[in-house]
């Protein structure tokens, strides 16, 4: 996983709308709202008890789980916990809760590796990583995450996942591109291929604006929803995929198993050496 720094500089250059004061943000909140809605009907969220302690993981600016809240905030008694490593985003999801939901949210500035030493054991009803996230986790963290997060999760726990089938759209519908352009308002974006590290599966790439010339390098991995729910069912004993339209999921898991704790998955002495990379 990255550090604040690199993730407040990637996102400052990539046209992703987080921020739910924009209007292309205030979309998403309005259409994660829509999506909430339907999810709420799910055998996995009926379950739950009526006040729900929910634990918004790689938060940003809160879209997703205020909106969550918000939906759950109908029929239930909400407390909602944000966690990012970007203060600055934090700060706006913060703002948001307030407005939005009446109260303002906790936020922690965590990596999510991490979960387990800052958030109570057995004490999570609901989890959620919204805006298309895994990619920032190659299987290795992926790993280490979902054991980390079934740590602070209770029996009945449930974690929602939104996901795309990346090697399904990047790889057969579209092809893989080593460069993609991207307009914005005020300043061209150029997103470059620059190799492949075969130990972690992650795709290395930069981005540089064409404005400013600033390169920030980053690394992707592109999950299949069949991978990426057959590693969450290694944590949970149930797991279930919900469609949400245009070829988007929520990945859904239930009880966590807790066989295996962070501690336990010390990382492989081959990647500790370093990472061996193709182009």
């Amino acid at each position: 996983m990255e550090d604040s720094r690199y993730l407040e500089r990637f996102y400052l250059l990539h046209s992703w709308p987080a921020n739910p004061y924009t209007e292309e943000g205030r979309s998403r909140y309005k259409l994660a709202v829509q999506r909430f809605s339907g999810l709420v009907s799910h055998p996995f969220i009926e379950g739950l008890p009526s006040r729900v302690r929910l634990l918004d993981i790689l938060s940003g600016e809160g879209i997703g789980g205020v909106a969550l809240a918000k939906v759950l905030g109908s029929t239930r008694s909400v407390d909602l916990i944000m966690m990012d490593l970007r203060k600055k985003a934090l700060e706006i999801a913060k703002k948001f809760s307030k407005e939005e939901l009446g109260y303002e949210a906790r936020t922690i500035s965590k990596n999510v590796l991490q979960v387990h030493e800052v958030i109570e054991s057995r004490s999570i009803d609901l989890a959620l990583m919204y805006g298309l996230s895994t990619p920032h986790f190659n299987p290795w963290d992926a790993a280490i995450m979902l054991a980390s997060l079934s740590r602070s999760m209770k029996d009945e726990g449930v974690l929602v996942v939104e996901e795309i089938d990346r090697r399904y759209n990047v790889f057969y519908l579209k092809g893989y591109e080593r460069i993609i352009p991207m307009i914005k308002e005020d300043e061209v974006v150029l997103d470059f291929h620059r190799g492949y590290d075969f130990k972690t599966g992650m795709f290395k790439r930069s981005l540089v604006s064409l404005k400013t010339g600033e390169i920030v390098n980053f690394e992707v991995y592109f999950w299949g929803v069949a991978e990426f729910l057959a590693i969450m069912w290694l944590f949970f004993e149930e797991v279930d995929l919900y469609s949400i339209g245009d070829r988007a999921y929520f990945l859904m898991a239930r009880k966590p198993r807790r066989k295996i704790n962070p501690s336990d998955l010390e990382i492989p002495m081959f990647l500790r050496r370093g990472k061996a990379a193709i182009t």
